[in-house]
């Protein structure tokens, strides 16, 4: 993590919120007793960042289930992903000190900054593959599986849940800007989620 001491802002700025996001998930959602173990790793030839936090707490499934019904660890990693989604709340939005918002925000930066995006918990892993340069604009979902992506259950099980990210120290907009757009998408996503929840049926 030396490198990033001779970084601008707009580059540390990224890497500072997704491990204090991701550390914050543990101690709040994992109830591991051993806490968080927090890996970071520097390519120079590609200049990238990456990053990995751990836990071998309750796992997404069993922390998702407290609010929701779900029935598998894939099912459950697409709810974390899901903005407005927590395991302490039923309400879309989730409370004051929730939201819901950190993993949509951490993948959607990856997303928006053409990097990837892994998280592995029980027998599932969802891997957000890199989005191509050809693409112009980028749309930042809220079903996690309508991105490009890749799936994978029945896995080697693992007690608790692991993240990863890459962050590319050639690639990215202003922070503020960053998390301008995400806040945008992350708000339209959970009014569409709550109009949907709420809808009245018609009678004809």
């Amino acid at each position: 993590m030396i490198p990033l001491l001779h970084q601008e802002p707009e580059q540390v700025n990224p890497i500072n919120y997704v491990i204090s996001e991701l550390v914050r998930n543990v101690l709040e959602h994992s109830k591991s007793n051993s806490s968080a173990i927090i890996s970071a790793q520097y390519y120079k030839k590609s200049n990238t960042i990456r990053i990995g936090v751990v836990d071998n707490g309750i796992g997404i499934k069993e922390a998702i289930s407290k609010s929701y019904n779900v029935e598998s660890d894939i099912d459950a990693i697409k709810m974390a992903l899901t903005p407005g989604i927590t395991g302490t709340t039923t309400n879309i939005g989730g409370t004051e000190f929730n939201a819901g918002a950190g993993l949509f925000f951490i993948k959607s930066i990856a997303k928006v900054n053409r990097d990837f995006f892994v998280m592995y918990s029980g027998d599932a892993m969802y891997k957000l593959l890199r989005t191509p340069a050809k693409n112009k604009n980028i749309i930042l979902y809220s079903n996690p599986f309508n991105d490009k992506c890749s799936k994978k259950e029945n896995l080697p099980y693992w007690q608790g849940t692991a993240v990863g990210i890459d962050i590319c120290l050639d690639r990215h907009q202003a922070f503020d800007q960053l998390l301008d757009l995400i806040k945008k998408s992350y708000r339209k996503n959970r009014n569409e989620q709550k109009k949907k929840r709420f809808k009245k049926p018609r009678f004809i």
